[in-house]
């Protein structure tokens, strides 16, 4: 008898799609991490420029649909795209699923994008700030095409102070292949900030918008001319070229217009070394250890960092540190840093020194202050960080020597006085008990010990590869620690041995070199650190560092570690400890 088979019934049709939608929402439901987050590609944008808004979920959600009707509100959603990701890597297998929607702005203000719902999963509200267009140079589009347009934050600025230069190429037809003239401008430097493409509507016509944006800082006073600049672009095939070679459409030229710029002298009654024309100026500070665990003679590291908005770093000028009788202050070199924002250049500098105390009590460390002028209130302003006090705890030595002291028996009364005689009289049946069972035990210790020795000997292929992989990075640190020893900038070398400790022993990471050197086991590293701590902080110190034998003992450590201290391993404990570790 034969089986007949037929099509499947819009019914089985209907069950399987049910089952689908149900496994997916078991997977959605099954993942307590799987959170809905939202996001903008940007935070402040003009009317009828477009925006791009984000929503993920690290699940897969099937045919499952996200309802984004109540964004109509506020914005026209030009496109709603959707994509789902399933990857599996080292046998974990990661899942996740895109949302990326273009929105319009219907008016301008600063607009909420709420919270949006999917099957109990809300995602985070979010911000938009929609500027108004008028008064900008929009040039009125009416049938063009494509067009260009510069755009400039201020018409007059003091010397040194930051100009947001804005320029745009719009565009309604395809185009391929763009550039743009680099930007160079007489008397002043430039940096460019950000680089953007996005949609807008112009006269109810949609462009694609290309936007380049630059800071720029005039250096001398009087008028600055920013000259025009150029895109270039060619002009998509409409047809297929024949025999498949891809071939340039028509070349574009687009010329922005120039702009000029009065440039204001430095006000008369600031300073030179108080110039600092910024929108924003902050202070904030750092410490490599405890404070509540600082001791006489041992330094710590004390990092101020000082950010700008509206300045490159190479313009924030450097802080004043007053010179005092109770601590010592060697400060390392500078580090500068120019990082882009929305807004801008935002100047950062940070100052990090090592700080020795000389006395045990309280130590105070003064205000530190900056001088800058307030572009937004063109006034001056100064930003202070709080002064603070440190305790000091004596000294390492003198601290063990008082303890010690304190620890001594009195001579009256010796140790042993008190202890009572053994008793020597047992019984012999619990002595042969006793023997038996030390036998027992022993056998079974000296069965470890085998099993464990050769366990050492072949240790896994992951651990091998984990300490292959260490040894690499600690000889990349000794030749950073050779470098800094080169260039004779002893303090930043002592800070990279500490690296150098911290990443050979990462369970127990030193915070001293002293530490580190009792960590390792090390005579000969706890003589050279104790001389290179006696150059570096003690003025009377006439202790001199031989290098040569301090890089070879650091070779040593990194290829063969002490064996307490190997990276993966454990130290193995004695069959018989002595009393005082009992």
């Amino acid at each position: 008898m034969k089986r007949s088979t037929g099509n499947i019934t819009p019914l089985a049709i209907i069950v399987m799609r049910c089952m689908v939608g149900s496994l997916a929402l078991l997977a959605l439901a099954s993942n307590s991490h799987a959170a809905l987050t939202a996001s903008l590609d940007r935070s402040s944008v003009y009317d009828n420029e477009s925006v791009q808004l984000t929503l993920r979920v690290d699940a897969q959600v099937g045919n499952v649909q996200l309802d984004v009707s109540a964004l109509n509100s506020d914005f026209e959603i030009i496109s709603n795209n959707r994509q789902q990701q399933y990857t599996v890597s080292n046998g974990s297998a990661k899942s996740s699923t895109e949302w990326n929607l273009v929105l319009i702005p219907r008016r301008t203000g600063n607009l909420v994008i709420p919270s949006l719902n999917l099957r109990g999963e809300v995602s985070n509200a979010l911000e938009l700030k929609v500027q108004p267009s008028a008064g900008r140079s929009s040039t009125s589009a009416n049938v063009r095409p494509i067009f260009a347009e510069a755009v400039v934050d201020k018409d007059s600025v003091y010397v040194q102070e930051q100009i947001l230069l804005t320029l745009r190429l719009y565009t309604s037809v395809s185009l391929t292949d763009y550039n743009l003239t680099p930007l160079t401008v007489d008397g002043a430097t430039v940096q460019q900030v950000a680089e953007n493409q996005y949609q807008k509507r112009v006269d109810g016509r949609d462009y694609l918008v290309i936007e380049v944006r630059y800071a720029v800082f005039p250096q001398t006073s009087g008028e600055l001319t920013i000259p025009a600049q150029r895109f270039g672009a060619f002009e998509a095939p409409r047809q297929r070229q024949f025999g498949g070679f891809r071939q340039r459409g028509n070349q574009v030229l687009r010329n922005t217009d120039n702009k000029r710029i009065e440039v204001l002298q430095r006000p008369e009654q600031i300073a030179g070394d108080q110039w600092m024309p910024s929108a924003q100026v902050e202070l904030t500070e750092t410490w490599s250890s405890d404070l509540g665990e600082l001791r006489v003679g041992e330094p710590v590291t004390r990092s101020i960092t000082i950010t700008a908005e509206g300045l490159t770093g190479a313009q924030i000028h450097p802080l004043n540190f007053a010179a005092a009788d109770d601590h010592r202050v060697y400060p390392d070199k500078a580090q500068l840093e120019t990082r882009n924002t929305d807004d801008g250049a935002l100047g950062v500098r940070i100052e990090s020194m090592a700080l020795v105390p000389n006395r045990e009590g309280q130590i105070q460390l003064p205000a530190l202050e900056v001088a800058w002028w307030n572009t937004r209130t063109g006034q001056p302003e100064r930003t202070v960080l709080t002064g603070r006090v440190l305790q000091i705890a004596a000294a390492a030595a003198e601290r063990q020597a008082s303890l010690n002291t304190a620890a001594m028996p009195s001579a009256e009364t010796p140790p042993e006085a008190s202890a009572a005689p053994a008793n020597a009289a047992q019984p012999s049946r619990l002595l042969m008990f006793s023997l038996s069972a030390n036998a027992l035990l022993l056998s079974a210790i000296a069965g470890l010990l085998l099993l464990r020795t050769k366990s050492a000997i072949q240790p896994p292929k992951k651990n091998l590869d984990r300490l292959d992989h260490n040894r690499t990075s600690l000889k990349q640190q000794l030749k950073t620690i050779r470098r800094e020893a080169t260039e004779n900038n002893l303090l930043s070398m002592r800070q990279s041995i500490l690296e150098w400790g911290q990443m050979l022993l990462p369970e127990t990471p030193p915070k001293t070199l002293q530490a580190l050197a009792k960590q390792l086991q090390d005579s000969v590293l706890h003589t050279e650190f104790a001389a290179l701590d006696g150059h570096l902080y003690d003025q009377k110190s006439s202790e001199t560092i031989d290098l040569d034998r301090l890089f070879d003992q650091l070779g040593r450590q990194t290829v063969q570690p002490t064996t307490a201290h190997r990276s993966g391993e454990r130290p193995l404990q004695p069959l018989y400890p002595n009393d005082g570790s009992r």
